[in-house]
């Protein structure tokens, strides 16, 4: 797999996974899985924390790319594109841990149905501003 295969595969997990995360949230902090597939909890159980491994995986790579980059993305650093960019990866990487810690940590800092639900609408602005200044840098990050 060559560099832009692996970008574009890691845009697309990323951004799976902000809106998941964000739906989630505005859940109330449950993973939307548990209510597709109720009763199901051995098996989807392990298979979020693999996915949440590979969140924090995905994420650091992205990070890695961007700082290769010379901390660019989407052809330069405008200071909206580096925040919604930062929200990406940092998200990323606290699930990754989440993963293998057990433990959100970003969940145990701020908690509660209001904050979870702010959260959640930023999740869902970010996905949409990233995806939209990705179309518009001919599907590209770095």
């Amino acid at each position: 797999m060559n560099p832009n295969q692996l970008e574009r595969y890691s845009f697309w997990w990323s951004e799976v996974r902000l809106v998941i995360a964000a739906a989630a949230l505005l859940l109330g902090g449950v993973p939307p899985v548990f209510y597709l597939l109720p009763g199901m909890y051995g098996i989807t159980a392990p298979l979020l924390k693999i996915c949440w491994i590979i969140s924090g995986v995905v994420s650091a790579y992205l990070g890695y790319r961007w700082y290769q980059n010379d901390m660019r993305v989407f052809g330069g650093k405008d200071t909206w594109d580096i925040v919604a960019f930062a929200i990406l990866v940092v998200t990323g990487i606290n699930l990754g841990l989440t993963g293998l810690l057990g433990n959100n940590i970003g969940m145990s800092i701020l908690g509660g149905r209001t904050v979870f639900f702010i959260v959640g609408l930023i999740y869902i602005a970010v996905a949409v501003y990233i995806y939209r200044r990705w179309k518009a840098s001919g599907e590209r990050m770095f």
